[in-house]
């Protein structure tokens, strides 16, 4: 299934510098500017220091710009909202609630009743795979069931737009690879918009219909890459002809980017 035609972000010509504690300015994106359709999965992938983070949070209304804008629906984004859910690297767990109060927590800031917010949470929560351990605090669970945890707390809010920074960077191979086919059934299940920081490119080909690959100093769009692969997918494709040559593609590109 191809994603909707309709252009719900609208990324144009943003900007965003910093200042460096030597009192100079650093530019971490420059004139960026892409769209994305509803219900499309955009990957966004280039060498460390190009300010692919620094979108994702421009993106989540969590950081202003300095030049361009960012519309929503026709709407210019000018901090968090609703409409938009973030999974980080990190988990970003409250080390203190357990599994379902984590989960429950952003229900619970806007307001949800207590007993919608835990049945909400409980539903999610076996989505992710996870039934039995609400009772559970992080530190008792493994990398792979923490970020289970983070991205059903994102999906409990059922936002139009998944934020997604490295969501499985800091896990051991295996388990990003099983929390990568679960990442994609549950996508092509409910269909939200995606926009996914990542480093890997096999994951970014494998999961994507497309993927923005950034040059550094500054961040800026230095390709589009359509992966035009059948949906739904699985493990199979990774096998093929075509999914090793997208792969090379984006390798080879992101080689050039850097001697550049």
């Amino acid at each position: 299934m191809e994603a909707d035609n309709e252009r719900i972000i609208e990324v144009a010509g943003v900007t965003k510098r910093f200042q460096t504690t030597e009192g100079g300015v650093l530019t971490a994106l420059q004139d960026i500017s892409f769209s994305v359709r509803s219900n499309e999965y955009v990957s966004v992938i280039g060498p460390s220091g190009c300010g692919k983070t620094t979108l994702l949070r421009v993106l989540g209304g969590l950081i202003p710009t300095d030049e361009g804008e960012i519309q929503i629906h026709g709407r210019p984004v000018t901090g968090p909202g609703p409409d938009r859910a973030i999974v980080f690297q990190d988990f970003a767990l409250l080390p203190w609630a357990t599994v379902l109060d984590n989960v429950a927590f952003p229900l619970e800031a806007r307001g949800i009743p207590r007993a919608e917010r835990q049945q909400r949470a409980g539903e999610v929560i076996g989505l992710v795979g996870l039934a039995g351990f609400e009772n559970y605090y992080p530190h008792t669970l493994s990398g792979g069931m923490q970020q289970r945890v983070g991205l059903a707390r994102a999906l409990a809010v059922d936002p139009e737009t998944l934020l997604m920074d490295e969501p499985f960077g800091a896990l051991d191979a295996q388990t990003r690879r099983r929390l990568q086919n679960e990442l994609l059934n549950l996508w092509q299940r409910y269909r939200k918009t995606v926009v996914m920081i990542t480093h890997d490119m096999e994951e970014a080909v494998y999961l994507s219909d497309r993927i923005l690959i950034f040059a550094p100093r500054p961040g800026r769009v230095a390709e589009e890459v359509l992966v035009d692969l059948s949906r739904p997918r699985d493990e199979h494709v990774r096998r093929t002809t075509a999914f090793a040559d997208l792969v090379e593609h984006v390798w080879e590109t992101l080689q050039r980017l850097t001697i550049e």
